[in-house]
């Protein structure tokens, strides 16, 4: 979570994007422009109802100002740059996968390249939002609800996030998947 001062710095960067004047902020949020400037200033922190009016005025979703890091507006990862990230197997054994993005402000797409052996499990935590799985070569079998699919090369498997699902590599060698997450919120583009 950032300081007070990161979110001021945050809202009064916006605000200057904006071309917005601290009076213009204020009345979209219903607030004085005082405590507008004692907030970009870092001299007080926004209750979370205050924040949200704030975000509104500036059109800018409220997660954008309170995101652990500062993160791109638009988000570039080159293949050699690609962070290894472990998803939750079976048991306690992990599946390796390469993170495709690394996220904008607000954002709710996380994207991963999973490369695995035959054999390999993933028994994924229920969430709100939904996934989907691209089988780029190989196969799999995911079990969604009390449902079962086979997924095998270019088939595309979305599903809610909400129900219990697993997915095993079936293909012999390398199987290689593209795993998309999504989490419910309102992306504004």
């Amino acid at each position: 979570m950032p300081s007070a001062k990161e979110v001021g710095e945050r809202l009064k960067a916006v605000r200057k994007e904006r071309e917005m004047t601290l009076k213009q902020v204020a009345e979209g949020a219903s607030m004085s422009p005082t405590h507008i400037s004692e907030i970009e200033r870092g001299k007080t922190s926004p209750t979370v109802g205050a924040l949200r009016r704030i975000a509104a005025a500036l059109d800018k979703d409220t997660a954008y100002f309170v995101e652990d890091r500062p993160l791109p507006k638009i988000s570039v990862v080159k293949k050699e740059d690609r962070e290894a990230v472990l998803l939750p197997g079976v048991g306690e054994t992990f599946i390796t996968a390469k993170a495709l993005t690394q996220g904008i402000p607000a954002g709710r797409i996380s994207v991963v390249l999973i490369e695995q052996d035959e054999g390999g499990s993933m028994k994924l935590e229920k969430h709100p939002g939904e996934e989907a799985l691209l089988m780029i070569s190989g196969e799999a079998k995911a079990k969604v609800g009390d449902d079962e699919f086979v997924v095998r090369n270019g088939d595309c498997l979305q599903y809610s996030a909400r129900l219990e699902r697993s997915i095993t590599f079936t293909g012999k060698g390398k199987n290689k998947a593209m795993w998309v997450k999504v989490v419910p919120g309102a992306i504004k583009w």
